[in-house]
């Protein structure tokens, strides 16, 4: 089983194949096991639990024991990563009281499957969050030339995976835009780029493409640099997502 879900400001998996030895990266990390505990050691420090928040560029090794999980990974700048910062009080972990892992198994096992698009996402994220004890509410950009950058990645080439290039066209300098997009979205241009191109890559790989069209395709400068983006981020390597996976790409924004 794997599942993966991409937005604009995070990752979410479902698997049961992600082990990973010791590694850090920016994006803070929610763990929760749908079935028994599992193995993390972070800092030097072993758990063993069903659920933990771990912040970002903090060095971890996970051991899942071929456990269906649950992994939120959320970009460290944004708005969403605010209430699970809140909750590690100068430490870089947190672990999820077993009743409140329990409520969550069952509520994702129970309807998991039910997502098919993006509003059946949106719907799913908003409970997850609930459960969590996180309440977050998208809300649109309202600059104009953000939403024109945003309209733009939409549809667009390898080569125009640059702030440069972007502020360009919408007659931005290159702090101006990284200033708007921040303040509009809350998440940094410059991470919103590193899920965008990771995203893009997994779907093209997902729908057949060959890894090193797919990374290039999807403006990595190789595969070598695609499969480190994804093993770093993710806990998995492009060649274990396969045509058994399901990937869904969501966006709050229209």
């Amino acid at each position: 089983m794997m599942n993966l879900y991409g937005a604009h400001d995070h990752v979410l998996i479902l698997s049961d194949i992600i082990n990973a030895d010791f590694h850090k990266h920016s994006f803070l990390q929610i763990s929760i096991s749908l079935e028994s505990s599992f193995e993390i050691e972070v800092l030097g420090k072993h758990f063993n639990c069903k659920g933990i928040a771990i912040d970002s560029n903090t060095s971890h090794r996970f051991d899942g024991h071929k456990n269906k999980l649950l992994f939120l990974l959320i970009d460290n700048t944004s708005t969403l990563a605010k209430p699970f910062k809140e909750l590690f009080c100068g430490h870089h972990i947190y672990t999820f009281s077993n009743e409140m892992v329990d409520k969550i198994s069952k509520f994702v096992l129970n309807n998991y499957e039910s997502i098919i698009d993006n509003a059946s996402y949106i719907k799913f994220l908003t409970e997850l969050l609930r459960l969590l004890n996180v309440e977050y509410i998208y809300s649109e950009p309202v600059d104009q030339r953000v939403i024109e950058v945003i309209d733009l990645l939409k549809n667009c080439h390898a080569s125009e995976h640059s702030v440069n290039i972007l502020a360009n066209q919408v007659s931005l300098s290159k702090s101006r835009l990284s200033h708007l997009f921040k303040e509009n979205t809350g998440i940094t241009l410059s991470g919103y780029l590193v899920l965008h191109k990771l995203q893009n890559a997994i779907y093209l790989i997902f729908n057949g493409m060959n890894i090193t069209k797919a990374a290039l395709t999807a403006g990595f400068d190789s595969p070598s640099h695609l499969a480190v983006t994804s093993k770093r981020l993710l806990g998995m390597s492009a060649r274990e997502i396969n045509k058994d996976s399901v990937f869904l790409k969501v966006s709050p924004y229209k």
